[in-house]
């Protein structure tokens, strides 16, 4: 565990993905999508889960290199991380956790997650794959040691066509 001074990794995906579309609604997508990337939250006692979701085709190349992600348009990025502490001197925490991610049709799918520690923290990151424009609702078990029952954080968020 380490203390960071920073914004966690999860608020860097907020600010990635750039907009398209004609100039009159721009603005619109804009706001659309920079809503579908704020990140979800569960509070469990002193830990804090965040949950994020960005377009890979959208992540800059040193952010792809780090979460080893390869930009593809028909994926959404997915990082989970677990925070004990207060804000810029925050610690991460291990945990084990499980994905599933439900589409428009209502199919699921189960996203292999994989933890990736950089800057002294961990992060589990994974990718769902997804032909926009559609919703996904996701399913985040995170069952952390000595804790008997496991934290479900569960949201949605819009996929939107780039």
């Amino acid at each position: 565990m380490a203390t960071r001074h920073l914004a966690p990794p999860l608020l860097a995906l907020c600010l990635l993905a750039g907009c398209g579309g004609s100039p009159g609604g721009q603005a619109e997508l804009a706001a659309q999508s920079a809503e579908s990337r704020q990140p979800a939250t569960l509070q469990a006692g002193d830990v804090r889960i965040d949950a994020s979701v960005a377009p890979s085709a959208s992540l800059s190349p040193a952010i792809a290199a780090r979460y080893g992600v390869a930009p593809d348009r028909g994926s959404q990025l997915l990082l989970v991380g677990l925070r004990q502490g207060p804000a810029h001197a925050e610690t991460s925490l291990q945990a084990r956790v499980g994905v599933r991610a439900r589409d428009l049709r209502g199919v699921w799918q189960d996203v292999a997650m994989r933890e990736v520690r950089s800057d002294g923290f961990i992060d589990y990151v994974g990718t769902v794959r997804v032909a926009p424009p559609d919703t996904l609702a996701f399913e985040v078990t995170v069952h952390r040691p000595g804790v008997a029952a496991p934290d479900i954080l569960r949201f949605s968020r819009d996929v939107f066509a780039r």
